[in-house]
């Protein structure tokens, strides 16, 4: 399904602002708008755009979603996706990224849909009583000579994706806290925002994944893969519970900023490489906290480590839940134990839905707690399960938590 034009590009050269992919379970409308005009075939607005279009439709069919909304905004030259993959659970919930222009468009959209595609898994597995969507815009980052624009047509996008969102990655925190700002459908800003909590639950998860294999943490070798908002204090944490740690980030700086933050004897524990040697690393369990699509049958067959426990969204390459079960049997048929992404890393989700529902009663003590037995102890015990079983994990966790 690869495609070489934009759509945007399209509807920018016809003056339409925005298409919308909707299914209603069986078959998918594809319709286009005009700025102040009503909504009409997509096909019939951009006629050059049909192979585009099909091949668009074709994903949304493909990863059984409700809703993708492209759009355009001229003004700004806002290049804004909202992927709306299930609302059966309940209105959207998912975060906001930003993906620059060097990123193909069809990259963006099909990650966007995965995305959300993952969102409706982690929010029905942390029962927070919110679908699953996703929203990305696909430009350089906001510009300071424009910024105020930007936001707003930022905000009023947000507010009619009819959705919560988050902070992702792509944006800065100043960015998540002016949007914040304007509209009230922006969460995670609150006792430090979601990065903390998404981080505090995967090392809950990665203590399940510990004991699965028979050991402490301080015991075992774990390459972190991506020292972001969430990889750098879970690395942190690991090192200062004496875990021998391999790490790895496309910007050096973040390493430098982890060392600095240890101790000389923490430092010792610490070995560094690049970041194509990461999956190459014999070592206990891999912690993925960077980007997604790592994980396929052939490098399944490649991996030196004994399970994968991360942070990560979307970990196994496919675009449809039948295709990541195909990736997680080949990680199971290799003797590498998986941990379902969707559960491990559901703390953001939990702290971002808390604090839209309580606002400033916002406890992340309680949030904390919540995260503790969704990552800690039902990643525990799925794995108990699937050891009894035989059996891999990812089916299990989808018998129990998906329709």
């Amino acid at each position: 399904m690869e495609t070489t034009a934009g759509l945007i590009d399209g509807m920018r050269d016809a003056g339409v602002e925005r298409i919308r992919f909707k299914s209603d379970g069986t078959s998918i409308r594809v319709l286009g708008e005009r700025e102040d005009a009503g909504w009409e075939l997509a096909e019939v607005l951009i006629p050059d755009a049909s192979a585009l279009l099909a091949d668009i439709e074709q994903r949304v069919a493909l990863g059984g979603h409700e809703r993708l909304d492209v759009v355009f905004r001229e003004a700004t030259g806002l290049r804004f996706f909202c992927a709306v993959h299930s609302s059966a659970a309940g209105p959207g919930a998912g975060g906001l990224r930003r993906c620059d222009l060097v990123v193909p468009e069809t990259d963006v959209i099909q990650d966007v849909l995965n995305l959300s595609r993952a969102m409706s898994y982690k929010n029905l597995a942390a029962e927070v009583g919110r679908g699953g969507s996703k929203l990305c815009f696909h430009n350089p980052p906001i510009p300071p000579y424009d910024r105020e624009a930007w936001l707003e047509a930022l905000a009023e996008e947000i507010d009619l994706s009819g959705t919560i969102t988050g902070p992702d990655s792509g944006l800065s925190r100043e960015d998540i806290l002016d949007l914040a700002a304007r509209t009230s459908n922006v969460t995670g800003t609150r006792a430090g925002g979601t990065s903390v909590s998404a981080a505090f639950g995967v090392h809950e998860a990665v203590q399940a994944t510990a004991a699965a294999l028979g050991s402490p943490v301080n015991e075992l070798h774990l390459v972190v893969q991506g020292l972001g908002s969430l990889g750098a204090p879970l690395a942190e944490q690991l090192a200062k519970e004496g875990a021998q740690l391999t790490v790895t980030d496309q910007d050096h700086r973040r390493i430098d900023l982890l060392l600095s933050a240890l101790t000389p004897g923490e430092r010792r524990q610490v070995g560094v490489v690049a970041p194509y040697q990461a999956l190459d690393v014999e070592a206990d369990i891999l912690v993925p906290c960077a980007v997604g699509g790592l994980l396929d049958t052939a490098v399944a067959r490649t991996l030196k480590c004994r399970a994968i426990c991360g942070g990560a969204n979307n970990q196994l390459v496919g675009s449809s839940l039948a295709e990541e079960l195909d990736a997680a049997r080949a990680l199971h048929d290799a003797g590498v134990l998986f941990v379902p992404d969707w559960l491990a890393s559901a703390g953001g989700t939990i702290h971002g839905t808390m604090e839209a529902r309580d606002g400033d009663e916002f406890d992340l003590r309680k949030a904390h707690a919540r995260i503790r037995r969704v990552c800690g102890w039902m990643v525990d015990e799925l794995l108990e399960r699937a050891k009894r079983t035989g059996r891999v994990p990812l089916e299990m966790a989808v018998e129990r938590w998906l329709p």
